[in-house]
């Protein structure tokens, strides 16, 4: 009976370590991340009142779309004075032209000095750069104007409403916070010691928790270097608990993944 306990029992331990030995099948690389989505802090170019916002958090927006409205009263003043002085500087260059002209006709045939005909000609020149100096203030006035409607710079969604009409706003103070539907991808982090299961362009699934779809995928971008580890690595024990930043382009995004939605990646079989 003894012997045959034995007997069992080194049977199985030499089961067991023949098990143990066995070449392992390679499990499939799964690799846990969030979703990254370009956002934009939209802000003014010039200062003014609030005025208008015309939409909400949560709205969808399509590119161009007028988000905000400043108060343009003060801008169209701006504008009407700038005109009036690119209409003052025309008669004048236009006045100063003319003098020029009878200038250069009596300078010919010596009824007034070199001297007279040379300040006549300085004169129509530097009318001439007032002139073009109004119209670039007139230019600047335009495009302050149009600076008080802001536009959404591609599509998205409102993630934030920041400012509420009537708030005196400093040119650049966010108004809104848009996250941005032209790209989205995982970020994500690899062990180096799997690092050779990957390369740029390594196709891959992308499952969430929220919906069953499965999304389309690549991996875009490897870090060069390590992070979350000591600069300095001594022992072959610290090498094995680098990871590495991994990026991993969605190619069939759609709405319902979000900024920081966690994911799970596995390579694409």
């Amino acid at each position: 009976m003894k012997k045959s306990i034995i007997i069992i029992a080194a049977l199985l331990f030499i089961g067991g370590l023949y098990w143990y030995n066995m070449p392992k099948a390679a499990q499939p690389l799964t690799l846990y991340g969030n979703i990254d989505i370009r956002q934009v802090n939209t802000a003014f170019r010039v200062g003014g009142r609030l005025a208008k916002m015309n939409f909400e958090e949560g709205d969808t927006v399509k590119k161009d779309d007028i988000l905000a409205e400043l108060d343009t009263e003060p801008l169209e003043n701006a504008q009407n004075q700038a005109a009036a002085k690119v209409k003052q500087a025309q008669a004048a260059y236009e006045n100063y032209k003319r003098i020029n002209k009878r200038k250069q006709t009596l300078c010919k045939s010596k009824t007034v000095s070199q001297q007279d005909c040379d300040n006549a000609q300085a004169n129509e020149e530097i009318a001439y750069a007032d002139l073009q100096y109004a119209k670039a203030g007139a230019d600047i006035a335009d495009t302050a104007y149009n600076d008080a409607f802001l536009k959404a710079p591609a599509d998205g969604i409102i993630l934030t409403r920041i400012a509420e009409p009537g708030t005196l706003l400093s040119a650049g103070v966010p108004v809104y916070t848009v996250s941005l539907n032209q790209k989205m991808w995982v970020r994500a982090y690899i062990k180096e010691t799997e690092l050779g299961k990957i390369q740029l362009g390594t196709p891959v699934k992308i499952y969430t928790d929220s919906t069953a779809k499965i999304y389309n995928g690549h991996v875009g971008f490897i870090a060069s270097t390590a992070e979350f580890t000591p600069k300095s690595i001594e022992t072959a024990s610290l090498r094995t608990d680098l990871v590495y930043r991994l990026r991993i382009s969605i190619d069939d995004a759609d709405n319902d993944l979000k900024q920081g939605l966690p994911v799970t990646i596995r390579l694409a079989q």
